[in-house]
Parts: C-alpha cells; structure tokens; sequence
C-alpha cells in the first residue's frame, strides 16, 4: 500500500473506530466500506478490515454480519496475496464475497494518487 493510500486507510480505520464509540454504527459500517475498498489488495490492512466488521457485527448483534465476516477473516490474506480479491468490493455481507464493485470516485481518485507514488 502506498503512503498515500496508507493515509487515507488509517483515516477511514479511525473514523470507523470512533463511530463505533460513539454508537453510531451505521456510520461506522460505511467508514470500513471505504477502508475495505482502500486496503483489500494489502493483506494485513484488508484483514483488519474484516477483524473489525466482525467485531462490530458481535457489537450489533448483526447475525449475517458475524457469519459473513467468518469466511472473509479466512480468505482475506490469500486474497490479497494472489491479487484475487474483487476491486471495489466492500466487504460487508450483503454482497456476494467474490463480487467486483463500482468504486466510489472519490476513492478512484486516492488509489490511482497512490499508484503514483
């Protein structure tokens, strides 16, 4: 992950984190949204990423959540890896694990800054 692209990752994290405290939780799923998107093609970001989903799934009581984010936690490193995860994905549950997604572009605008360098 560039530094750039880093930046904007660990922003998103913690805007994420800070929702959550503050239990504002809708806002803290779309904050890992745009973190996933950002992080899946870095192994360790995208599992934390996943790590957290799942952990605020627990949080929400979000049955499909916890489930979903099981087989994301397994295949995220591997994913990443292999350069198999699918672009634009969100992470979360409501879509399919292996489907590519639009992404936002605001976010087309940090990566390609990114790749850069």
């Amino acid at each position: 992950m560039s530094p750039k692209v880093k930046i904007h990752f660990e922003s998103e994290l913690a805007q994420a984190l800070d929702f959550i405290r503050s239990k504002d939780l809708e806002s803290a799923w779309t904050a890992l949204a745009q973190a996933h998107i950002l992080g899946q093609f870095d192994a360790i970001p995208h599992l934390r990423v996943h790590w957290h989903m799942f952990r605020l799934g627990l949080l929400s009581l979000n049955v499909q959540e916890i489930a979903g984010q099981i087989p994301r936690m397994i295949l995220a490193i591997p994913g990443s890896i292999t350069g198999k995860a699918p672009k634009g994905n969100t992470g979360l549950s409501n879509v399919g694990i292996f489907q590519p997604m639009d992404v936002p572009e605001d976010l087309q605008m940090i990566l390609q800054q990114g790749s850069k360098g």
